[in-house]
């Protein structure tokens, strides 16, 4: 799912509400990318000892875990590369939005 489609789907009505949903969806979707990449290079590593594996449920269930935490992640960091790009994000959302409205 590409970040046109998932900002389509929700279709907001202000546009401090879209300027919200675009910050939060960009951090979905920045996280899925950065902090998925290094939860699965970490559950694909041979580092696993004798005790405290969960067996076949870990192995199964794990991978969607590490999906919700790279979310997450993504929403909540605010620095660096992903507060740029939410910015970016930000500004033409805001600028799709002033536009809407002198249409109208």
């Amino acid at each position: 799912m590409n970040v046109e489609s998932m900002l389509s789907a929700t279709a907001p009505t202000t546009g401090t509400d879209q300027v919200r949903r675009v910050k939060e969806t960009t951090g979905r979707v920045i996280g899925s990318v950065f902090f998925g990449t290094l939860l699965k290079a970490m559950r694909e590593s041979s580092l696993k000892g004798e005790y405290g594996h969960g067996g076949r449920g870990e192995e199964v269930f794990t991978a969607q875990l590490h999906g919700l935490i790279a979310e997450e992640l993504g929403m909540t960091i605010q620095r660096g590369p992903m507060a740029a790009i939410s910015r970016q994000f930000s500004r033409q959302a805001e600028l799709m939005g002033a536009g809407a409205q002198t249409k109208q």
